[in-house]
This record gives structure tokens, C-alpha cells and sequence, in this order.
């Protein structure tokens, strides 16, 4: 296997990598969150799901992945397109993602958040259902407003100016 031969399928594999990633992550979370509504909420549960859900969609779904970690994400799949070193091919969305071949800064910064993330998952585990299932619909709700704006920005890898 040769650099040339997985050429064209890197940034479909760094796509799809990544948006199955955001596909599990929130149908999985989705569903736990659902169970909880589901086994009926009381009124400062269901005020506190509503204002969660609202706030982790526009602050995380929409400023944050929507406004600027997809655009990011989207240039690094179309970078892949010109990569020659078959190792970050093969690891496409692991370098989509920023985790391998960034910047130094980006490389850190990129690592710290995936380690925020792991701490924060471990500290909602811990949380007591409702409660839990509450903040696991409200990540839900964002991580599927990011697959919605990866899949909507996702044939600019593709388009000529590439905007």
C-alpha cells in the first residue's frame, strides 16, 4: 500500500471517521438521556434539562464546534488531500481531529482537549441519574448539532476553491 493508492480515500476516511464518532458518541449519550425522560422527570428536572440542553447546544453545538472547531476540522480533511506521508493517511481522523502531524501549540492544545473531555465524562458519570441522564441529553443535542455541521461543510473538502 502505497501513499498514492490511499490518496483519495484519506479525507473520505477522515470524514467518516469522525462523524461516526460524533454519531456514537450522541446517540449513545442521546439514549441514556432519553431513559431518564423516559422514567419522568420532576419540574426543576425538567427546567433544568430544558436549560442545559439550550445552553450546551448554542455555546458547545453552535459557537464552539459549529463556529469554529468544524471550519478547523474541515481544512485538515482537505489537507489530506496533498498529504504524502501514508502513516497520517491511514490515521485521517486522528489528524482531522488535530491529534497527530498540527502545529506544536495545536498539537498541545488538541490533547489537553481530549483530556478535558475524558475528565468531564468521568465527573458525569459519577453524577446520580436524573441528573446524569439530564447533562447526557444536553451533550447529545450539541454533539449532533457538530455532526449536522460537519455533514453540512463536509463537499467543501471536495469543491475547487475549497471554501
Amino acid at each position: 500500500m502505497t501513499a498514492r493508492s490511499v490518496g483519495p480515500l484519506a479525507p473520505v476516511w477522515g470524514l467518516v471517521g469522525v462523524s461516526a464518532l460524533f454519531a456514537s458518541a450522541s446517540y449513545r449519550l442521546g439514549e441514556r438521556g432519553v431513559d431518564v425522560i423516559r422514567d419522568g422527570l420532576g419540574g426543576w428536572e425538567w427546567a433544568a434539562l430544558a436549560g442545559l440542553t439550550a445552553a450546551f447546544v448554542y455555546g458547545e453545538g453552535f459557537l464552539a464546534l459549529d463556529r469554529k472547531w468544524v471550519p478547523r476540522l474541515i481544512r485538515r480533511i482537505r489537507e489530506l488531500k496533498r498529504e504524502r506521508n501514508l502513516v497520517i493517511r491511514l490515521l485521517a481522523p486522528l489528524y482531522g481531529l488535530s491529534l497527530i502531524g498540527a502545529p506544536r501549540r495545536r498539537l498541545i492544545l488538541s490533547w489537553l482537549g481530549m483530556g478535558a473531555i475524558v475528565g468531564a465524562i468521568l465527573l458525569v458519570r459519577a453524577m446520580p441519574d436524573p441528573w446524569r441522564g439530564i447533562v447526557d441529553f444536553a451533550v447529545a443535542a450539541a454533539l449532533a448539532w457538530g455532526l449536522v455541521s460537519i455533514l453540512r461543510r463536509a463537499p467543501s473538502i471536495w469543491s475547487a476553491g475549497g471554501g
